[in-house]
């Protein structure tokens, strides 16, 4: 293997590797590396490509609880296109390695559409400032026996669904990326949802497409079961509009149902089409707001 110092003499070198791309990611106590005392290790990867591996600072209530932060840079690309590339293909070769070992890996990326950054080494660098912050809550443990006596008198029965949904609300507090927590906060509105059966009001039609299904002989068995299952769906309440009507009867403002039904938007782009949705802290505050007042209707209403 390459001398570290030398291979960091070249990566310094501008005129000779213009452009790179760095991921940064976090691991949990999982996983690490046993000889990695240095702040930052070069190692020469894939053919002409140089590696670095930093440490990066992360917030200290991550720390505390083993989180570790690094970073990743890779230089070697004649452009900006290679460099975009290439780091797409850093950031999934380090996801399939945390899989494979079992390690718990986080990639760092919040609203940026890439899950690296792709940094022009010929542009002087400029100041750049990093700052942590959080807010918590201590109270004395008669005045928490207290409030939990009140919800505990509150609650006589425990129905499933609202059990399941705050427990979703709750532990979305515990992720520290936003994207979890949306699915999160939305998943616990969900939960609370019951479709209705729509079989009366669809009279004939859900026959009569069965029927169209069987006497159609060019259809593959898998397929045709697929499409009967499918129908058969159709008897349900969709989701989205078995939460709406849920959202509506707990007295949610109009403009609320119309955010709660973005909110669900966005989940669907990033759990199924892989979008980052921009603004997401603030999006997750308010629906946590509109999800208590659902709770309050629910419990008010046992």
């Amino acid at each position: 293997m390459q001398d570290s110092s030398i291979l960091k003499d070249l990566a310094a070198k501008e005129n000779v590797y213009s452009w790179s791309t760095k991921v940064d990611f976090e691991i949990n106590i999982a996983g690490g590396f046993e000889d990695f005392d240095e702040g930052t290790v070069c190692l020469r990867w894939d053919q002409n490509l140089i590696l670095t591996l930093e440490k990066r600072q992360i917030h200290p209530n991550l720390e505390a609880i083993g989180v570790f932060g690094y970073r990743l840079r890779v230089d070697a690309t004649q452009t900006a296109c290679e460099a975009e590339e290439l780091g797409k293909r850093v950031a999934l070769a380090l996801l399939k390695f945390a899989i494979d070992r079992n390690w718990g890996v986080r990639l760092a990326w919040t609203d940026t559409p890439l899950p690296c950054r792709v940094i022009d080494r010929t542009v002087s660098s400029s100041v750049s400032i990093q700052g942590f912050g959080s807010a918590h809550e201590r109270i004395p443990v008669d005045i928490f026996a207290e409030k939990l006596g009140e919800a505990f008198s509150t609650l006589e029965s425990v129905p499933y669904r609202l059990l399941l949904s705050m427990e979703l609300c709750a532990s979305a507090r515990f992720e520290t990326d936003e994207r979890p927590k949306l699915i999160l906060l939305v998943s616990a509105l969900e939960a609370l949802t019951e479709q209705a059966d729509l079989s009366e009001y669809l009279g004939a039609i859900i026959p009569k497409l069965n029927s169209v299904l069987q006497d159609d002989d060019t259809l593959d068995e898998s397929l045709r079961a697929s499409l009967v299952g499918q129908i058969k769906n159709l008897k349900r309440e969709s989701t989205r509009r078995a939460m709406i009507r849920m959202l509506k009867d707990a007295k949610i403002t109009s403009n609320e149902v119309s955010f709660v039904e973005d909110a669900y938007h966005a989940r669907s782009k990033i759990v199924h089409e892989g979008y980052r949705i921009p603004e997401l802290s603030q999006m997750n505050r308010k629906l946590r707001e509109i999800i208590r007042k659902v709770y309050k209707h629910q419990i008010s209403n046992q």
